[in-house]
């Protein structure tokens, strides 16, 4: 059995329910209560109902389960070279066992997809979610060996996850409330809004992480022909990228607090528990120079990606004061 939740990484996994929970009652459900309760002048409440945010959830994790176990399937040459100790396919787990593995997971996504898109009517939410089956596969097969195709992929579906709550979720106040929200010259974009500011919030972060974990790979990978950037470029010019985004995130980070939050919680948070960590990874990247510096800069900024995740924790709280 623990090979077997080994290979899916599970404690990684927990992110996506971890952070779909916060969008859900942190972020959507505050702004129904501080905003559209007062000005509709009734209670506007969570219209996805528990049974299919699970499902939601569920897809998510199932699909993110498939992707690592396709991806350690393909990477075993890799992954021997370049974490020798970790290897699970063909050590502990057999090749065919991993496929079967990654196809029960996969039809299982599928088939909860398709519940999820008969439930709103839209077959497009299936071919999504079968878009994404496809992505994981492509990233472990083709994306992960060309120059940074395969680093935005992951980052675009990691930034995915916050997004798909405020999407679906307005989709079914729409339902519910559309006649009141147009008669009162109203929209959900403030949903769309902030669950989009999370969206690019993971995208950066997670590029950063992927493009970290490349420098820390750079031996297994240029030995299986990878073109990835610390291969194609340099070192130099990777943590030039690296800083550069860091330097970016920081900036966003500041301009939606001067545009748009403007209480001094949030600037404590912003500074002490995004930005201080930020800077201190970058100072990290640029000094760096063995596998064991850029595993420490990774798992830094994971820690960033959720500390990011919580701000809306504290959000909540403010929330009637900022939207």
């Amino acid at each position: 059995m623990y090979k077997y939740l080994s290979i899916i990484r599970w404690p990684n996994l927990l992110i996506v329910p971890f952070t779909m929970i916060l969008m859900r009652y942190c972020i959507i459900k505050p702004i129904l209560d501080y905003q559209y309760s007062i000005q509709l002048g009734e209670v506007v409440s969570l219209q996805l109902s528990g049974f299919y945010f699970t499902i939601l959830i569920l897809i998510n994790v199932l699909q993110g389960a498939a992707g690592y176990v396709i991806n350690d399937y393909f990477d075993r040459r890799i992954d021997t070279i370049n974490r020798p100790d970790k290897v699970i396919v063909d050590r502990t787990l057999p090749r065919r066992h991993a496929i079967i593995y990654h196809s029960a997971l996969n039809a299982a996504a599928i088939l909860l997809a398709a519940v999820f898109a008969w439930h709103f009517g839209r077959i497009s939410i299936l071919l999504f979610y079968l878009m994404i089956s496809g992505l994981y596969w492509l990233y472990s097969t083709t994306y992960k060996k060309q120059l940074l195709v395969g680093n935005i992929v992951v980052a675009l579906v990691t930034a995915s996850i916050p997004i798909q709550e405020g999407i679906f979720e307005c989709a079914e106040l729409t339902r519910a409330y559309g006649f009141s929200i147009i008669a009162n010259g109203l929209t959900f974009k403030p949903i769309l809004y902030w669950t989009a500011g999370f969206a690019f919030f993971a995208f950066l972060t997670n590029l950063i992480r992927e493009i970290v974990k490349d420098m820390e790979d750079v031996e297994g990978d240029c030995y299986c022909g990878c073109d990835t950037l610390p291969i194609h470029f340099g070192m130099r010019i990777s943590k030039i990228v690296v800083v550069s985004l860091f330097l970016l995130m920081i900036a966003c980070l500041l301009a939606v607090y001067q545009l748009f939050l403007h209480d001094f919680l949030t600037l404590i948070y912003i500074a002490a528990l995004l930005i201080a960590p930020a800077c201190a990874a970058a100072f990290m990247t640029i000094r760096a120079s063995e596998v064991k510096h850029y595993k420490r800069i990774s798992t830094l900024i994971k820690i960033v990606m959720v500390l990011g995740g919580l701000y809306s924790v504290l959000a909540r709280e403010i929330m009637q004061f900022v939207v």
